[in-house]
Parts: structure tokens; sequence; C-alpha cells
């Protein structure tokens, strides 16, 4: 799920704000008596905790699929056609080629 909907905050909410959502979800949730809720608290607030997380939660663990440019990626680097590997008597074949004087 979205980090910035559980943590209830916006996104371009600053570091000390997802800091004190994160502090006041703790308070409602912890970990004694709501393991599961504060867990999903505590995975949101590391994904957005600071300025460099934010942007790799950005960069890469997007909700909507297709988002991130690393999808992007994965998804051109699927649809390039691949050469099957040589079998073993091509490659004997070959390195005989190159032993010949």
């Amino acid at each position: 799920m979205n980090p910035y909907v559980i943590l209830g905050v916006p996104r371009e909410a600053a570091d000390g704000r997802i800091r004190q959502a994160y502090l006041d979800a703790v308070k409602l949730a912890p970990p004694e008596t709501h393991p599961v809720r504060f867990k999903a608290v505590a995975a949101a607030y590391e994904k957005i905790k600071d300025e460099a997380a934010r942007g790799r939660y950005e960069l890469f663990d997007t909700e909507a699929p297709g988002d991130s440019p690393l999808e992007v990626f994965l998804h051109h680097a699927r649809l390039t056609a691949r050469r099957a590997p040589p079998g073993f008597e091509a490659l004997k074949a070959y390195l005989r080629t190159c032993s010949k004087p």
C-alpha cells in the first residue's frame, strides 16, 4: 500500500512532518497490541523517511504498475530478441578453427 496513505501525509511533506506522522501512528498502534499495523507503519516510514529514501521509492516502488523507470527498462529488456547460446558442437568447431595455424 502507498506509504503516504498509511502515514497520512501528502507527497510534498517535509521530513519532520513525516517523522511526526510516524511517531503519532506508532503511539496509536504499538507493536505489543497491534503488531501487523505497526509493521505496516514501520515499512511505510522506511520507504519515505528522508529525501534519499523517498527518491528511491519514487523511482523504483511506485504504486501504479509500469510507472517506474526500472519497470520500463525491464519491460524493454524482456522484449529484445535474445540469441540462443551456441551448442557444444558449435563451440568445438569454433575452437578448432581458432587453434589452426
